[in-house]
């Protein structure tokens, strides 16, 4: 099996994916660096004999010889010559289907693996049609042999589009593998038994397999129309008088099998292959994350993984099943690895969009149309087409612009990100999701962007000096909006000796902090922070103007951070006194006063212990949270109804964060928490600075007259 390699010179390590180990290309995809086989001669490439125009997918075609034969039994009766001429074909379709081919697709060399192709070539799709050859699901198909070979990977999930025909891929793949392999178990199992013995295996796995040519079909036991499992062993045999002996056959002792929708339905199994259909709309108790944690150790023996997952899904709302798939997802970033090489779920995930991926938008050659093109196009079924799927997607969202559910829902069935693709539905949403949608969609169509991703650093490294805001695509804060120079690194001194925030007047800051250095397994909430623009006349006012979300591996370089973005901005900040890391750093570096006090209309008159913050389970204060940020919503996000103008709020991530937001469970919330935070910061009215009082001041000395 090939494994994982390294190049000379390149810095990442590399999946090959070649079966023979050759080495050729690498292609980047969703976070992985593939390495292709090497690119053979003209004379082993599909079409290359054939004008460019006419390099396109074509089935080739079976010898006529070979059709009338049905079984292995028919083919051994055939004569010696016979058998001789076309062996070469049968073996040369055993190779193509191992090792994969090279084809030339509108003149570029393209190779697909060997699932691929036997895709194309022998599956009939719901026993009535060849698939055609299109370019997304060949990525699929690449990104999972590499999931598969990949000695740190139990396998893919890949959260879709409706009718991308991942479950065609899913058990073609089951069948490719299932019909040469020797004493395995493949296993299936969907939204509901139902589903995973009607949808999968009847539908799909049994119809698929029936039009298999006979040298594709191992022996067989049971019906030809299984209801339970597709078995590839020798038939039950009646022992007799004459026959109580048994002999070592050739069948390949393989199963097929489906299993009803239980966390633990495969506990103790050794799978080969596991395909979970529908992951993203598994209901609990049958929680797909928990039936996941259970299930894949059925493909791992110790360290080593003998198996390998299928897993796909559309989402469904996240109160239906679609939370857990989330979290799945979450768990499944191959950029988030721990000491061992792995994601937390052992699985890489990706995501197409749906203008890549979606029907009647495809020329001959398989590509997608994403755009309109500049003539008419011809498509995969010979229409002629002016638009491309982009444009298509875009106007039917726009007919839905005033129905903020159904408008949702297209969305989440048709996403252009795995961001949309995890929307919730509206009903289930504390805030207006309408409204937010629109943001960031009038967010996403904006050029220049109106974000800068970036980190704030003392000048010269010298502490306590100048703050500056310095660029980097990996930097931990988005910064919207910057004061002008003069503005910035203004430091007050307080009574007390400590730093003061200038510009309370100005702007606030909120923050959801944490005390504890970074977890071991890395699962612990992020630090989140804001900075928000109170009402102005002058500057842009009503905004959220920088946002941060990470969680550095010590606390302090957290505090650090927020120190100096506040020192940048001139805000003071609030946070919650329940995590009091935080204000002791700030108070040991000489910026307590930087922090707020508990808000007086929030209970702040009962704080004694601690003065600084606001306490983050009372009642009180998780409903004036929510209010804060439902009343921001509408009044700032989205398109304004009384002027027609768009909301300034182009924090993405603190968009998505309140999508999710629940106010029984906000401990996932980072960026709500601290967004919130901030809202009620802006309510606290600042403290006047008190002006000198000389009305009985005396400014002449007197002096007595000399007696």
């Amino acid at each position: 099996m090939a494994g994982l390699k390294r190049i000379d010179g390149y810095q990442e390590e590399i999946i090959n994916i070649c079966p023979n180990d050759s080495m050729g290309d690498i292609i980047e995809l969703e976070g992985l660096y593939i390495q292709l086989p090497v690119q053979p001669d003209d004379a082993e490439i599909l079409f290359s004999d054939l004008h460019q125009a006419e390099q396109y997918w074509k089935r080739q075609e079976v010898p006529q010889a070979l059709k009338g034969i049905r079984s292995m039994d028919e083919w051994a009766q055939q004569p010696s010559n016979f058998r001789k001429t076309y062996s070469a074909y049968i073996e040369r379709e055993f190779k193509r289907r191992r090792e994969g081919v090279w084809m030339y697709i509108n003149g570029e060399a393209t190779y697909i693996t060997g699932n691929h192709y036997f895709m194309l070539q022998w599956v009939k799709i719901d026993g009535s049609f060849h698939g055609d050859y299109l370019a997304f699901q060949r990525k699929l198909f690449i990104h999972a042999e590499a999931c598969r070979v990949d000695p740190r990977c139990v396998g893919q999930l890949f959260t879709k589009c409706r009718r991308s025909g991942y479950t065609n891929m899913a058990v073609a793949t089951l069948l490719a593998e299932g019909t040469i392999a020797k004493d395995k178990v493949l296993g299936i199992m969907s939204k509901t038994g139902k589903d995973a013995q009607e949808n999968v295996f009847m539908k799909k796995v049994v119809s698929m397999y029936k039009h298999f040519p006979f040298f594709f079909k191992p022996i067989q036991d049971g019906s030809t129309n299984p209801r339970m499992e597709l078995a590839f062993r020798e038939p039950a045999k009646k022992i007799t008088k004459n026959n109580k002996t048994a002999t070592v056959g050739e069948a390949l002792d393989t199963v097929i099998n489906w299993k009803n929708t239980v966390n633990n339905a495969y506990d103790g199994e050794r799978l080969y292959y596991l395909f979970l259909d529908e992951a993203g709309k598994w209901e609990k108790p049958s929680d797909i994350r928990e039936a996941w944690r259970i299930n894949r150790t059925c493909l791992i023996v110790g360290r080593k993984i003998v198996g390998t997952a299928l897993v796909g899904s559309t989402v469904n709302p996240m109160n239906k099943g679609g939370q857990q798939y989330k979290d799945l997802w979450n768990d499944s970033d191959p950029k988030e690895r721990n000491a061992n090489g792995r994601t937390r779920s052992m699985l890489y995930r990706i995501f197409i969009p749906a203008y890549e991926a979606l029907e009647g938008f495809f020329d001959k050659f398989g590509n997608p149309i994403i755009e309109d093109p500049a003539e008419p196009m011809a498509t995969l079924e010979g229409e002629f087409i002016k638009m491309g799927a982009r444009t298509y997607l875009n106007n039917e969202r726009k007919a839905l612009k005033d129905d903020a559910n159904e408008l949702n829902e297209v969305v989440r069935q048709f996403p252009y990100s795995a961001e949309e693709a995890f929307r919730d539905s509206v009903e289930s949403s504390l805030f207006n999701l309408g409204k937010i949608y629109e943001q960031k969609e009038h967010n996403d169509l904006m050029y220049p962007k109106p974000t800068v991703t970036g980190n704030f650093q003392w000048k010269g490294g010298q502490m306590d000096t100048e703050v500056e805001f310095v660029p980097d695509p990996q930097g931990r804060w988005v910064v919207a909006w910057q004061p002008k120079h003069d503005d910035r690194n203004v430091k007050v001194k307080h009574r007390n000796g400590h730093w003061t925030a200038p510009h309370g007047n100005k702007g606030v800051g909120g923050v959801d902090s944490y005390d504890l250095d970074a977890t071991v397994d890395g699962r612990g909430s992020k630090g989140a922070c804001h900075f928000y623009n109170k009402f102005s006349m002058n500057d842009v006012s009503n905004v959220f103007i920088a946002e941060y979300c990470s969680r550095p591996p010590m606390a302090k370089i957290f505090y650090e951070d927020v120190l100096m973005a506040a020192v940048y901005f001139g805000y003071p900040i609030l946070i919650e006194n329940n995590k009091y890391g935080i204000a002791r750093y700030f108070e040991e570096r000489g910026y307590l006063e930087y922090l707020l006090d508990r808000p007086a209309h929030l209970g702040g008159a009962t704080s004694k212990s601690k003065t600084k913050g606001i306490p983050s389970n009372s009642a009180e204060v998780i409903q004036a949270h929510a209010m804060a940020i439902e009343s921001y919503i509408h009044n700032y996000v989205g398109e304004n109804m009384d002027t027609g103008e768009m909301g300034r709020m182009y924090l993405d991530r603190t968009l998505e964060d309140w999508i999710g937001f629940r106010i029984d469970n906000r401990t996932k919330y980072d960026l709500s928490i601290s967004s919130g935070l901030c809202l009620l910061a802006a309510q606290i009215k600042p403290k006047k600075v008190k002006q000198a009082d000389f009305s009985n001041k005396k400014f002449f000395r007197r002096y007595k007259p000399n007696a």
